[in-house]
């Protein structure tokens, strides 16, 4: 490794320290700004969540559908925090999502949405046991071919040998 070399590899070792410091940093700001609750002491203060996003209104049983319908538009709409090129994730109020899930209205689209993915997923069940069942007999007969005694081919009786056939000298008369 040349000296130019090294210098350049400390010089990136440099700027690689001052981005992880910078990110430190501003890990602290974000730290510093999120309210804090009465924690124990010893132990680090945890944010409280105030907003689910749309994949974590689904892990508690939410439907795309009920989302819409019960909740409708978002309260908050933030970047997309894994790809900014992506539409912006949307964020529901906890307060507002637990005050419609106590509702009736809640608990009555939710049964029909269990009782439509329980019958939906019986239904794929069906469908995959029929495409088996079908293909069942031919699997069945490709196994016969293969475990079958194996054929056995004559081979072709060997054609005259050119040596063995008598010549006939050009001096006798056909």
């Amino acid at each position: 490794m040349t000296t130019d070399e090294r210098d350049q590899d400390k010089r990136g070792q440099e700027l690689r320290d001052q981005d992880k410091r910078g990110q430190e940093l501003r890990d602290q700001e974000l730290r510093d700004q999120e309210p804090r609750g009465q924690e124990p002491r010893g132990q680090e203060p945890q944010a409280r969540r105030t907003h689910l996003s749309a994949a974590g209104l689904r892990a508690r049983g939410w439907t795309a559908g009920m989302i819409r319908r019960l909740l409708g538009e978002p309260d908050l709409r933030r970047a997309n925090p894994y790809f900014r090129t992506a539409p912006p994730t949307r964020l529901y109020s906890i307060e507002r999502v637990e005050a419609v899930e106590r509702s009736e209205e809640f608990r009555a689209v939710a049964a029909v949405a269990v009782r439509r993915s329980g019958a939906l997923r019986e239904a794929a069940l069906r469908r995959r046991r029929a495409v088996r069942e079908a293909a069942l007999p031919r699997l069945r007969a490709v196994d016969r071919l293969r475990s079958g005694p194996e054929i056995q081919v004559r081979s072709p009786p060997p054609a005259p040998d050119d040596r063995k056939v008598a010549r006939r000298s050009s001096q006798e008369p056909p």
